[in-house]
């Protein structure tokens, strides 16, 4: 299964309801946008908007996937087990909670007043109600919203390489987009609002857009605060209802002893993810996906106490397999220990959350090649065979391009594992010489890959060099002139390169 399917059916659901949401302020945007080519192009796509979003079936899901996000978004803060998360997870719920604040209203004057009041809300009639009184408003609003999705979507995104090549083109989109949009905004509601201040124009609107007399105003204004304090009191509700459960289960329950390989022994209440219990206690756990069990960085080798866990299922079954891990390997995310338990983190970063370090940090990628030579997991793909594995890689999310043969230069093919360095996904490529290890490290190029680089760190040696469109990172505790010949085997067949090449060894 593709990296961007993987995850409970749940976070699937919010997944699909996200997409939808956000595909419906993109469209929104962009429709604001087509003000800069002329307003009437504007007036138009409006209209084709709104005659797909309030039929029936765009009603419909439209309402749903906006109820169905907001009540599974609840139902996880529920059951948060800790408070410590990732800075962009946190950036992303607050803006989540926000969001409500700015854009209840925003329904309340356009929707509800259409549906119920029969208010002709044309662009005009909002810019007219919105300009310049609630303009800061609506420019939070859009603000929030965007953010909030370029978020959710990146993290979710990331997770592959094709979208890093393109991600530094879809910033640039996501910057523009709302600029433009709040551009033609402000010179719209400009505009209208010079246009309006001819006393028989705004009566010509009021009459054409059946404003709201001073009753039907009431009844809005009302309906306006009543559901901001709705929502925000189910919010109250859940938050403490999770800090309820955390009190009532850290005194009823008997605690559960995790013990960590080259880290601390922790003592928690049963119920929490280990992931959970990690962060909680200020161990640096990568989690490139957020805990959603799509990623796999997380994962955790158990050394003790694996008899006591229940058998993957679900997400965790779906991602283990994807990367074909041995039986005491599992996620971090997705397990709840019950009984004590010794793991040893595959993947450390340097601080909670996500890896910070370069890529191309010496330290990270020979520590990167120790983890897999010592934690008995040098593969998680084994085969000779160099088009089975780029095939292993490529459905493993990694465009990673053809995999060498080198046996020619006395290198022998072993396999390949994902590993995860500075919060990127790498495929890498095992072979080995004399009976040692080399870690290939390969990637598309790209503007942060390494120049020609050599180094050592702790006995071990480094070569990072490009060939082509691709990045090569070599890492091994073989001798320097030994790792000289796997470079020299990864160039181009080209007589001058291989001079070169055999004259810097020599």
């Amino acid at each position: 299964m593709h990296v961007y399917l993987r995850g409970s059916f749940e976070q699937k659901l919010r997944l699909v309801s996200g997409l939808v949401l956000f595909a419906f302020a993109a469209t929104h945007f962009l429709n604001h946008a087509l003000g800069l080519v002329s307003l009437e192009l504007m007036h138009d796509a409006q209209h084709l908007r709104t005659t797909i979003t309030r039929s029936a079936v765009g009603t419909l899901i439209l309402g749903a996937a906006f109820v169905t996000h907001i009540t599974l978004a609840l139902l996880k803060t529920a059951r948060r087990k800790t408070w410590r998360m990732p800075r962009w997870e946190a950036v992303q719920i607050l803006l989540g909670l926000a969001i409500p604040f700015f854009l209840f209203p925003h329904i309340v004057n356009t929707r509800i007043a259409h549906q119920f009041f029969r208010v002709e809300d044309s662009y005009l009639y909002e810019l007219v109600r919105l300009w310049p009184d609630s303009a800061e408003f609506q420019t939070l609003l859009m603000l929030t919203v965007w953010g909030h999705g370029c978020l959710g979507l990146h993290y979710w995104l990331r997770l592959s390489d094709p979208y890093r090549r393109v991600a530094p083109a879809l910033l640039i989109l996501a910057i523009a987009i709302p600029i433009l949009a709040l551009a033609v905004f402000a010179v719209a509601g400009s505009t209208a609002g010079d246009n309006m201040s001819d006393p028989e124009a705004l009566a010509a609107l009021k009459t054409r857009s059946n404003w709201p007399n001073a009753e039907d105003s009431a009844v809005l204004a009302w309906l306006r605060i009543t559901v901001r304090m709705i929502f925000y009191a189910i919010v109250a509700g859940v938050i403490g209802l999770a800090i309820s459960r955390q009190l009532s289960r850290k005194i009823l329950s008997k605690p559960v002893r995790v013990s960590f390989i080259d880290g601390p022994t922790i003592e928690a209440a049963p119920g929490k993810t280990l992931l959970e219990l990690s962060r909680a206690a200020g161990i640096p756990h990568a989690s490139v996906c957020g805990g959603r069990g799509r990623c796999s960085t997380c994962r955790v080798r158990i050394e003790k106490g694996q008899d006591r866990l229940p058998p993957p299922t679900g997400a965790e079954a779906v991602t283990l397999a994807s990367i074909s891990a041995p039986s005491n390997i599992r996620l971090a995310c997705q397990i709840r220990p019950s009984a004590d338990l010794s793991v040893a983190i595959v993947s450390r970063p340097a601080v909670p959350g996500p890896p910070q370090e370069s890529f191309f940090d010496f330290k990270e990628v020979v520590a990167a090649h120790v983890r897999g030579v010592t934690g008995e997991h040098l593969v998680d793909m084994s085969s000779h065979d160099p088009v089975a594995i780029e095939k292993w890689l490529k459905g493993s999310g990694q465009e990673a391009g053809p995999v060498q043969d080198l046996s020619a230069a006395g290198f022998s093919l072993e396999g390949a594992r994902v590993e995860y360095l500075a919060d990127q996904p790498k495929a890498a490529i095992i072979y080995r010489r004399s009976g040692r290890p080399v870690t290939l490290f390969q990637s598309a190029l790209d503007d942060a890959s390494p120049l020609a680089m050599r180094g050592q760190h702790n006995g071990y040696h480094v070569r990072t060099l490009s060939v082509g469109r691709l990045s090569y990172v070599l890492v091994s505790d073989l001798a320097a002139r030994e790792l000289d010949l796997m470079e020299e085997a990864l160039q181009p067949e080209e007589p001058e390169l291989k001079a070169d090449a055999r004259a810097a060894i020599q």
